[in-house]
């Protein structure tokens, strides 16, 4: 890569709020540093500083945190690099990171990864109609996962947090179907569609997302994934660069016994068989749990809709 040495390139996580949030950040930096010996520095933006933040490089405490998805809104005006990968919290590493950056270099000074459609596609995750004031301006839609995000430092950037933060305060003029509450994974694509940053890349050929994968085989330490995307039926892994669970999966077993054997490995201990039977036990137990709060929120709504309560 030519790269002038004054171009500082580095990682970037966030976590605001919830304790959880900073563990999640905490597994992953390991994750990263078990598998990239030559790491370049890894920074947390966060809204405090506490002891699982102690580890990485660089911390970065924002100011007027949201204590959601969308505090990553004002990545790009957070982050303390030239030119930084940004990794979701609730992901782990498989492997070195170096490739990643041969992907970056094609992207466009705020990168998203996903499928590009032309302005009149329906296929996209926002549609031509549901663009409000912003039709206009529409350059092309895209579906997105956000496990990972690009931002190049440049003029080009001028005004783009600004406009996430537009759509974010302005959010029911764009009536988004399933997804009627702001989630950074809509408002990006908009606002990249709008500033002309197309994805560059499909996410599917960086990254695992979990909730449409069919786990098969999975070793983080030893850096061993096989899974099925469910999407399109492929059996994918050996090319994976890192596994987004999302945050609710990392409430589930896979992600505790993982990150549970990723801390023994750094400390040189070897997993006890009665804690992860202890964790396996738990996490079933909680897994039954919402199962029935679920069907029971379900039962109650549909005997109140058929009661006359038309709210349901």
């Amino acid at each position: 890569m030519n790269k002038k040495q004054s171009v500082s390139r580095g990682f970037v996580t966030m976590a605001t709020g919830k304790r959880m949030y900073y563990i999640l950040a905490r597994n992953l930096l390991i994750s990263y540093r078990l598998h990239n010996q030559r790491s370049l520095p890894f920074a947390i933006i966060c809204d405090r500083k506490n002891k699982h933040t102690e580890d990485f490089d660089d911390v970065v405490i924002m100011d007027s945190p949201m204590f959601s998805f969308n505090d990553k809104l004002r990545l790009a005006d957070l982050t303390p690099y030239d030119e930084t990968i940004f990794i979701d919290a609730d992901c782990l590493i498989l492997k070195s990171l170096d490739g990643l950056w041969d992907i970056v270099d094609k992207s466009p000074d705020f990168g998203i990864y996903g499928a590009v459609y032309d302005a009149e596609s329906e296929k996209g995750q926002i549609e031509l109609k549901r663009s409000g004031s912003l039709r206009e301006k529409m350059r092309f839609f895209c579906t997105c996962q956000g496990g990972m995000r690009f931002v190049r430092k440049s003029p080009k950037l001028t005004g783009f947090t600004d406009l996430c933060l537009y759509i974010y305060d302005h959010y029911d003029e764009f009536q988004m179907p399933g997804h009627p509450k702001p989630s950074d994974d809509m408002i990006f694509p908009l606002a990249c569609s709008v500033f002309n940053f197309p994805p560059s890349e499909d996410w599917s050929n960086i990254f695992c997302w979990f909730p449409e994968s069919e786990i098969i085989d999975l070793d983080v330490v030893k850096g061993k994934t096989k899974y099925i995307w469910k999407v399109i039926n492929r059996e994918q892994g050996p090319d994976c660069y890192f596994i987004h669970f999302s945050s609710i999966v990392t409430k589930e077993w896979l992600y505790k016994r993982e990150s549970y054997r990723l801390l023994c490995h750094v400390k040189g201990k070897r997993p006890s068989g009665v804690i992860l039977g202890i964790m396996f036990a738990y996490c079933r137990m909680v897994r039954l749990y919402h199962i029935a709060l679920y069907r029971t929120k379900m039962v109650v709504l549909k005997c109140l809709s058929i009661l006359g309560f038309k709210k349901y």
